[in-house]
């Protein structure tokens, strides 16, 4: 299993690819500037495309180019294992189907609220109706672990539309990933 791959280009410079838990960071050096980036797999549409001398993993949102490879870069049978991984690491984090955790969750309310808020100003509702149902109903309970599942379950089904609830609303993703319940209770350890 690679899960490193280096890559060098005579004239685009050289990349460096890592999957590291559920993301894979690079880094991108050329003659102009050096970036380093990351991008979370579950985003990520598991069928890679390929144009000219390059690889893509696309955004399944929006379908624009997140990762590119440079086609059998340092060589074919390295090249051909890195992807093979990386296609099973995204086919393993479901598709960007965000779901509950299975740890317990402590609901932010004020988290919410703000979600709801910023939905309503910047999203046009119809959209997203079955969501901010969801949302509300979980504000007003947010102990019940099913009020937290219809949030996942209408955020999933939202389909391009979830970018600009990730934009606008990015606590539903802490939530949902429980990263927003560890920085809340390290916010009230302080």
């Amino acid at each position: 299993m690679t899960t490193r791959l280096a890559q060098k280009h005579a004239i685009k410079g050289s990349r460096e690819f890592e999957l590291v838990d559920d993301e894979v960071r690079y880094i991108i050096k050329s003659p102009l500037r050096t970036e380093s980036l990351s991008v979370v797999l579950y985003v990520l549409d598991p069928e890679p495309l390929i144009s000219g001398s390059t690889l893509s993993f696309v955004s399944q949102v929006n379908r624009e180019p997140l990762v590119e490879l440079f086609l059998d870069e340092p060589d074919r049978e390295t090249f051909n294992q890195f992807v093979s991984t990386m296609r099973r690491r995204i086919i393993e984090e479901d598709f960007g189907r965000l779901r509950v955790p299975d740890k317990g969750v402590d609901v932010n309310v004020d988290g919410v609220t703000e979600s709801i808020d910023m939905l309503r100003r910047y999203v046009d509702p119809q959209e997203i109706e079955a969501l901010l149902a969801a949302l509300e109903e979980l504000k007003q309970t947010p102990d019940i672990p099913h009020c937290l599942q219809r949030v996942a379950e209408a955020f999933n089904e939202l389909g391009i539309a979830q970018g600009q609830v990730l934009l606008y609303a990015p606590y539903i993703n802490s939530l949902l990933s429980g990263a927003g319940a560890e920085s809340d209770r390290a916010d009230t350890d302080k």
